[in-house]
């Protein structure tokens, strides 16, 4: 157990920052097992928490990759995810735990899934008429609102293949609209939770912890090459998806 939250808050900042500067994503799977191993946090509390993490992380990537983003897509997106996350955080109070436990490790499976399965890098997409990217993405939006409200998790691991593969945009376009998606609609889902009343040292040891780990980690790994790079991030990503199902599976039972 860690008692110094500051202390607590700098080492989720740091771990979400090494996996964020690996793998470009995975704040909140990282944040999850950390707050309820050093944090004394049940499930609900921590997945709540881990949004916060998600945020800080989604923030920082996406502006590093915000010339990829189709604007009118991601204001679909979160529109849609922000209203559903608005809405669903009633609902995650009234469920069980073991509920959410289950929505959190069945959202980790189709992450390994989506991770060495369904996402193409190659895929250049299709230019699709915007009413029929419009629709496909509200969907994808609401997909991503419900995730993140009840999971802690930012629902990239399923909105990125749904806009590769349904919305049919380019890679590095849907990880752009995901990661703007996940920065604006995870505080709103976070603070429906009562789950934003970090004290300014918190938020501090956070920020700084992601941002330096991220960029630290992001200057190691300009030595790897680009096919070796591609099969570094899938397996570091795994073994945290892996860490983290070990973690709240083993406090379902």
């Amino acid at each position: 157990m860690i008692e110094d939250p500051i202390l607590l808050w700098s080492v989720v900042g740091v771990a979400s920052g090494i996996i964020l500067g690996l793998a470009g994503t995975g704040g909140g799977v990282i944040a999850i097992p950390i707050l309820m191993a050093f944090g004394g946090y049940d499930i609900k509390e921590a997945s709540g928490y881990g949004l916060l993490a998600l945020t800080v992380g989604a923030a920082l990537s996406w502006f590093i990759q915000r010339k990829n983003t189709l604007y009118p897509i991601a204001a679909i997106l979160i529109f849609f995810a922000g209203t559903v996350a608005f809405l669903a955080a009633p609902l995650k109070t009234l469920s069980p735990h073991w509920l959410v436990n289950v929505l959190l490790n069945l959202t980790c499976v189709f992450a390994i899934y989506s991770l060495w399965v369904l996402r193409k890098l190659e895929d250049h997409g299709e230019n699709r008429p915007l009413p029929y990217q419009i629709k496909t993405s509200s969907i994808g939006g609401m997909i991503t609102g419900f995730l993140s409200t009840m999971t802690g998790l930012g629902g990239g691991v399923v909105i990125i293949p749904w806009l590769t593969g349904i919305t049919r945009l380019r890679f590095d376009q849907a990880i752009a609209c995901s990661l703007l998606t996940i920065a604006v609609t995870a505080p709103i889902s976070a603070w429906r939770q009562n789950k934003f009343d970090l004290a300014m040292g918190e938020w501090i040891s956070l920020a700084v912890g992601i941002l330096v780990a991220s960029l630290f980690v992001k200057k190691l790994i300009t030595r790897i090459s680009p096919p070796h790079l591609v099969l570094v991030r899938k397996l570091s990503l795994t073994g945290v998806i892996f860490l983290s199902m070990m973690r709240t599976l083993s406090a379902l039972f």
